[in-house]
């Protein structure tokens, strides 16, 4: 049960951060805001490193620290890149709802890693499916930018799950955290250096987003995740995170005056639906391709 509430502070944390990601864009470029915002919340953590540098994993491994790092940071870099310039062009109630198809593709990524699919797992994969249709896609068929970029946020954030899941099992969660965040911070300030033009005075009127999202949102709420899913399955964990969904629709409603029309609140529905679904036990329908 702690690891549970562990997963579900970091959703709680994540869905209200919708908000500061969008108000902090109004004075900062969405890689600039991202660099900084990493790496305080790399920073945040080297205080606690010092009382789990000794920390024993129960998996010996060759990985080198760096490597880890990398194998973990790329995919969030992405993953959070692709969310915070996808911000631009959507809604901050929508974006979360998009972001958490992750729910969905991890227990299908799953498969490959040895991890069977349940029965609940394909129906709500097809409730969501359904859920994406009504919220992204218009009248005449086309996509929002905002919303393919959201989708292809929910890919990376996939990737970075199952990472997590492998390597907390030889590393340290808070060292993965910090090392992760700290290459997610420097590859988004190289992108803000080369495409956008950072000021102290933009960093300084967007300073009560970036320190939420730089304290809250990255050093507490993905060290949750990364303790939490050291205890527990990928698929479970994530159906636990996708509550963030649920939190970041409410905060664009009560702090952004956003809304949903009937076709979208339809679309929320049937993604909700799909994701409570997938977290009821279910008969295997398909055993895992390989073991772990």
């Amino acid at each position: 049960m702690k690891y549970r509430l562990l997963l579900l502070s970091a959703a709680l944390i994540w869905g209200f951060a919708f908000v500061a990601q969008v108000v902090g864009m109004d004075t900062v470029g969405p890689f600039t805001f991202n660099g900084v915002r990493f790496v305080i919340g790399s920073l945040a953590l080297f205080p606690f490193l010092y009382f789990h540098h000794q920390e024993k994993s129960p998996v010996p491994t060759r990985i080198p620290q760096w490597i880890a790092f990398l194998m973990v940071g790329i995919p969030l870099f992405l993953g959070a890149t692709l969310q915070q310039v996808g911000l631009q062009y959507t809604t901050a109630s929508k974006a979360s709802f998009l972001t958490a198809n992750y729910l969905l593709m991890v227990p299908i990524a799953g498969l490959f890693l040895g991890h069977p699919l349940l029965r609940n797992h394909l129906i709500g994969a097809l409730l969501a499916i359904t859920g994406v249709y009504f919220i992204s896609i218009t009248e005449d068929l086309s996509i929002n930018f905002g919303d393919g970029l959201m989708l292809l946020c929910a890919v990376a954030f996939t990737v970075q799950i199952h990472m997590l899941d492998y390597l907390t099992q030889r590393f340290s969660p808070v060292l993965l955290s910090a090392g992760q965040f700290m290459v997610t911070g420097v590859l988004n300030l190289i992108l803000a250096f080369l495409f956008e033009t950072p000021t102290l005075s933009g960093v300084k009127g967007a300073a009560w987003p970036i320190l939420y999202t730089g304290v809250f949102s990255t050093s507490v709420a993905y060290t949750l995740q990364a303790v939490g899913q050291k205890y527990m399955p990928p698929t479970e964990a994530s159906m636990i995170l996708s509550m963030e969904m649920v939190f970041g629709g409410l905060s664009g409603l009560l702090f952004l005056n956003e809304s949903f029309t009937f076709r979208q609140t339809i679309g929320v529905a049937a993604m909700t639906a799909g994701v409570f679904l997938s977290q009821i036990p279910s008969p295997v329908l398909l055993a895992g391709f390989r073991r772990k």
